[in-house]
């Protein structure tokens, strides 16, 4: 009797087992296919960083680095996630990813697709706001970045998102200037330009009027100083102090025989000092930066 019933508990205890054996097993969900390609990424930088270290010769190194894991081959998988579910939220994480980590400008970028989708599909989440402010954002290649940060600017009814994408197509609109004007001084860099991004992209710049770049640049400049001041950039501080020193900049171009601008610091003791401080002198100055 005490061996029926114990079987029987037995019996009972698998059940479960059982039907979870013969129960389909459900599709990942978008977010944990997003995080698993993150995953997967990860792991492959960290096993390339790892045999990178641990190559002895140069020759051994260039094998390693013709292994590299380029974010450009995950691209298309992101891409599909947000296409098949394009109402879902993990799609925005998947789109925020390429355009993070697969810069590249042309129209037909992966780069390019993925900020056409977030236009079509979620211009007004409040996740824009790692897009506006990534670096590729002020880079001035095909027209996908700058339709897109005009997009978010009117659209997004968040503020932050606002201010950033002001800022980015700002600076963005004055490389394009800059751009423009260099392609007719140097047409050489033009040639160079467009072997990196194709012919469309450099014949669309030379079209456009750098004048009228700098002053729509500067107005998008004034409303950030009017509007978005305090809004916070993800490397810390806020807009409003670099909105103010790139619009003097745009007001009053640094040129020979023209006053440098009033520049404050302090030096390695910490004193505090002006450029005006050593006027009639002879002054070297060195900007440098640390990331």
């Amino acid at each position: 009797m005490t061996r029926t019933l114990t079987g029987t508990l037995v019996l009972l205890a698998l059940v479960p087992a059982l039907r979870a054996l013969d129960e389909p097993k459900k599709p990942p969900t978008p977010a944990e296919q997003v995080r698993a390609l993150e995953r997967e990424f990860r792991e492959q930088q960290a096993a390339f960083q790892k045999a990178y270290r641990e190559a002895k010769t140069q020759e051994e190194k260039q094998k390693v680095a013709e292994k590299y894991p380029h974010p450009a081959k995950f691209a298309p998988r992101f891409l599909e996630v947000a296409e098949k579910n394009p109402k879902d939220p993990a799609a925005v994480d998947a789109l925020v990813w390429v355009v993070q980590n697969a810069f590249d400008n042309p129209k037909d970028s992966p780069h390019a697709k993925a900020l056409q989708i977030l236009c079509k599909d979620h211009i007004k989440s409040e996740k824009l706001a790692k897009v506006v402010a990534d670096r590729s954002m002020r880079f001035p290649g095909g027209e996908s970045t700058t339709e897109f940060l005009r997009e978010a600017l009117e659209k997004n009814p968040h503020r932050d998102v606002q201010g950033l994408a002001a800022m980015a197509l700002a600076q963005n609109l004055q490389q394009r200037a800059k751009l423009v004007r260099q392609f007719k001084d140097e047409p050489e860099l033009a040639k160079r330009y467009e072997q990196i991004f194709g012919k469309d992209v450099v014949q669309n710049l030379r079209k456009q009027d750098p004048g009228k770049l700098t002053r729509e640049s500067e107005k998008l400049l004034q409303r950030v100083v009017d509007k978005y001041a305090d809004v916070k950039k993800s490397s810390g501080g806020t807009l409003g102090k670099d909105a103010a020193a790139q619009l003097q900049a745009v007001r009053e171009p640094t040129a020979v025989d023209k006053p440098a601008p009033e520049i404050e610091g302090e030096d390695l003791d910490g004193k505090k000092f002006k450029l005006s401080d050593y006027k009639g002198k002879v002054v070297l100055l060195d900007f440098w930066g640390n990331w």
